[in-house]
Parts: structure tokens; sequence; C-alpha cells
């Protein structure tokens, strides 16, 4: 089967947007990833719209932010596409399968993200899915954000748009359907965030209306007392990200960032080398990560 000029050898995974295949692409003789998405998206101002937000998000580029190759609409089947890098991994909703994850790694992975989310959010691009399934950790241990093909422009985002994404991470203006802003996806990377160190959603119930009602209404366990082992500074971090104000989360990504590079550092950074070029995030990034 072909899409494009891409020779699709199986589908890998699908989701609430489309199916993502494993594709060969022949004319520079690589495997790269391939996001089918529905043919409404190919019909009317559908389709000028999904050209122009997948042109927006190819230019985006950071080293934790899955980079996308090549965008189009197969003509034959009118299946719009992105192609995206193939990268071999497991994804991060697998590994919280088995439970929690040390805390100074969970710190400095979220921070990462939150880095690439900053990209994202000075071109006015909102992800829209913040969620452990968006996010792959790589087999040599890279944290890559996946699926912005969910998201919207900021400034094109009215509120007037359904109800997308998977409900345990919807922040509250989503549910209420009022306008995101880059606040919205902080909000969905706290929820990240708290499940990664306590191994627990914040906001779990066994219906879509118990988990929409607790978001809008209930204050979550503090991290540091569903899991011992996290320091009671963290506490203040989640509160800020899980704010039902957005006023009164974090201004900006980067923001966030700041404050959870120092808490990565916790027992598993002994030594930090000189720096040179002052205190860039991507520098702290890169030792982090290594470390963690």
């Amino acid at each position: 089967m072909l899409v494009g000029r891409y020779e699709i050898l199986e589908i890998i995974g699908t989701g609430a947007t489309g199916r993502v295949a494993r594709a060969h692409d022949p004319m520079i003789g690589r495997l790269v990833a391939i996001k089918l998405f529905a043919r409404e998206l190919a019909q009317g101002a559908a389709r000028q719209r999904f050209l122009q937000e997948a042109r927006v998000v190819g230019q985006l580029s950071h080293p934790s932010i899955m980079t996308l190759h090549d965008m189009g609409i197969d003509e034959p089947t009118q299946t719009p596409y992105l192609v995206m890098e193939y990268l071999e991994g497991l994804p991060l909703d697998r590994m919280l399968e088995k439970g929690s994850l040390p805390f100074p790694k969970a710190c400095a992975w979220v921070a990462e993200i939150a880095c690439a989310l900053g990209v994202a959010h000075r071109k006015g691009v909102i992800h829209g899915d913040v969620k452990p399934a968006n996010v792959l950790i790589t087999n040599d241990g890279r944290v890559k954000l996946m699926d912005f093909g969910m998201a919207r422009l900021a400034s094109h985002d009215t509120g007037a748009s359904p109800l997308l994404g998977t409900p345990a991470y919807w922040c509250p203006e989503q549910i209420l359907g009022k306008p995101q802003d880059s606040r919205s996806d902080l909000f969905s990377l706290g929820v990240v965030l708290y499940e990664m160190v306590t191994g627990k959603r914040p906001f779990d119930a066994d219906s879509l209306q118990g988990i929409c009602g607790r978001v809008l209404s209930s204050t979550p366990l503090p991290a540091s007392h569903a899991n011992p082992s996290v320091p009671s500074a963290f506490d203040g971090v989640i509160v800020r990200c899980l704010a039902k104000d957005p006023a009164a989360r974090y201004a900006t990504a980067e923001i966030l960032a700041e404050e959870l590079y120092p808490l990565a550092r916790r027992k598993t950074v002994t030594e930090v080398q000189p720096q040179t070029n002052g205190n860039s995030l991507r520098d702290r990034a890169g030792r982090l990560l290594r470390s963690a």
C-alpha cells in the first residue's frame, strides 16, 4: 500500500485522531512514521486548515519534539497524512503501567517536555493532547513529545471545538468549552507529572462525568502524601500546574522547567561540571537526562 510516495509496512498504533504506520521512504531510503487522518480533513475548508496547521507544526524545532518531515493528502484515497521521524522506544503510558518513576527522572523528563512545549507556544501552537501516550522514551533515553496532530493555533482557538483527547488529562477550560491557551497544556502536563511520581492520576474516576467533576472541583492528595519519597517542596509545583484558574498556573512552560531542574538534581546528580555557556535550559537538560 502506498500513501503519497511512502510504502506502508504495518500499522503500529491507533488513536482518537487517526492511525500511525511504520513506512519506508524509497526516495531517501529510511524508515518513517506516518500519521493517517480521517478523509473528512481533506474536504472543504478543513483541507486548508489541515495543511496550514501542518506547515506551522513542521516549523517547530526542538530535540524533544518529534520531527515532522513531510505532509500531504494522498489524492487517490483522499487521506491526509503527516510523515514523522521513526524512533524505537516505549511510550510513557506503557512505562507507567508498572507504577511510578524515580522522582529525579520524572522531573528531568517533564522539564524537557516543558521546554519543548515552550518552543511550540512561542509559535502560537497549543499541543492540546498532552498525555503519557504522546510521550515516547527512546531506547537511548531521550524524551520525545509526539502527536501535534490535534494542536490548534492559539490565535484561532475560540473554544468552540469539540472535546478531544483523553478525559483524565483535560483541563477545566476544555471541559467548560472556554478558549484554551498555553497554560492549558501546562495543566495537562501537571497531571502527567503527578502520575509519574505517584503512580496515580490526580482526577481518576469510574465515569466521564466523575472525571470531569473531579477536574472542575476537587483537590488531589498532595504528591508527597501519595508517595513519601517525594519532597514536600514539590507539592507547590503540582498545585500551581493544576490550578483551576489558568491565571494561577505558570505563565510559561519555561518557568515550570526552571522549577523542575533543581528538583531533578536530587540524589542522582551529585556532581555538576562547570558551565561554559551560562545557565541555559538546554545545557542543564543534557546533563540531567544523561544522569537520570
